[in-house]
C-alpha cells in the first residue's frame, strides 16, 4: 500500500501514518473522557489540555527513537525532525505525556490515578491504530521469513536502496501486526481491569495503569520485538546466540517493576484515600498550600 494518502502540493503529503496517528489520539482521548465521565470526573477537561499532551508525547516519543538509534540520523541528521516517516518511541510518548498529563490534571485537583486507570484502553486503542499506519507506512519491519503470512512491503526502506525496485520481492514478519494483536489484547485486558476497579469495585485503584505497562510490555516483548528486524548494534547478547534488544530490557524493568507495584497497590490506594478524605475537590489529593494551611491550624490548637 502507498503510505502517502494524497498530496496537497509536491512538497506537502499526508501520510496514512500521520491520519492514524491523529485518530488514535482523538479516539484515546475520548475513550478516557466517556470512562471519567462514568465515575462522576469532569472528563472533558481533557480537550482542554490535549494539545500540551500530544505535544509532549510526541516530542518524547521521537526523542527517546532518534538517541536509541542514534547511529541512523548521523549520516542524515535532516531526518530527526521528519515524524511522517515513522520512528516514535512508544516508551518516550508515554513518559512525557504522562508527565504532561500529570500537571494538567493536578492544576484541575482531579485524581491522577483515576485519570490513568481510564486513559489506559484508549492508549492501548492508539497503539492498534499507529500499527496500523506502521503496516501502511512500511516501517518497524521484521526479519526476512517465507512462512505461511509472511508480507512483502515495497514501499519499505529497503525497495527504495540503489538499485532496488518496488518489484522485487522480500517476505518478512508482518511486525506491525504483531503489534496490532499486543494492542487488541492490551485493550479488552485493560477494559475488564478497568470495570473491576470501578463498577465492581474488588481492585484497587492504579491496578489499570500498572496492567497497562505490565501488559503491553509483556506481549511486546515476546510476540512483537523478536521478529524485528533490529541491527546488531542495538541488540545485547545474553546467552551465545541469544541477544536483547534495547526495547526488551526496558520492557522486562518495567515488567519486574510493575510486578513489585501490584504487591503494594492496595496499601497505596489506602494512603491515598486517607488524604484525600481530608482533601478537597473532584476527589483529589489536598494542595501543598492546603496541607500546610491544615498543618498550622493543628498546631495552632490548644
Amino acid at each position: 500500500m502507498d503510505p502517502i494518502a494524497f498530496a496537497i502540493t509536491d512538497n506537502l503529503q499526508i501520510r496514512w501514518y500521520g491520519i492514524m496517528m491523529a485518530i488514535s489520539m482523538l479516539l484515546g482521548s475520548y475513550i478516557g473522557a466517556q470512562l471519567l465521565k462514568k465515575i462522576g470526573r469532569p472528563g472533558d477537561l481533557i480537550w482542554d489540555g490535549l494539545v500540551w499532551i500530544i505535544l509532549a508525547g510526541i516530542s518524547g516519543a521521537r526523542l527517546v527513537y532518534v538517541l536509541t538509534n542514534i547511529s541512523d540520523f548521523v549520516a542524515h541528521p535532516e531526518e530527526i525532525l521528519r515524524v511522517d516517516h515513522g520512528g516514535l518511541s512508544f516508551h518516550g510518548g508515554i513518559i512525557a505525556g504522562v508527565i504532561a498529563a500529570y500537571f494538567y490534571f493536578r492544576r484541575h485537583k482531579i485524581n491522577f490515578i483515576e485519570v490513568m486507570d481510564s486513559f489506559a484502553p484508549g492508549v492501548a486503542i492508539g497503539v492498534i491504530l499507529v500499527r496500523i499506519g506502521n503496516f501502511m507506512n512500511g516501517d518497524i519491519l521484521g526479519f526476512k521469513w517465507d512462512g505461511p503470512w509472511a508480507m512483502n512491503f515495497p514501499y519499505d526502506e529497503y525497495h527504495r536502496m540503489p538499485g532496488a525496485s518496488q518489484e522485487d520481492i522480500i517476505l518478512r514478519h508482518p511486525t506491525e501486526l504483531y503489534g496490532l494483536l499486543v494492542g487488541v489484547i492490551t485493550f479488552f485486558v485493560c477494559y475488564v481491569v478497568w470495570r473491576k476497579i470501578y463498577i465492581d469495585k474488588v481492585l484497587p485503584r492504579g491496578a489499570n495503569y500498572i496492567t497497562f505497562v505490565f501488559c503491553y510490555s509483556l506481549l511486546r516483548t515476546t510476540i512483537e520485538d523478536p521478529f524485528r528486524h533490529v541491527s546488531e548494534q542495538h541488540r545485547i547478547p545474553l546467552f551465545g546466540s541469544i541477544t536483547l534488544t534495547y526495547s526488551q530490557i526496558v520492557d522486562i524493568v518495567l515488567i519486574l517493576v510493575c510486578i513489585w507495584a501490584y504487591t503494594q497497590l492496595r496499601k497505596w490506594d489506602a494512603a491515598r484515600r486517607e488524604v484525600e478524605n481530608r482533601g478537597s475537590g473532584f476527589g483529589g489529593a489536598e494542595s501543598r498550600q492546603e496541607r500546610r494551611a491544615r498543618q498550622r491550624a493543628e498546631k495552632s490548637k490548644p
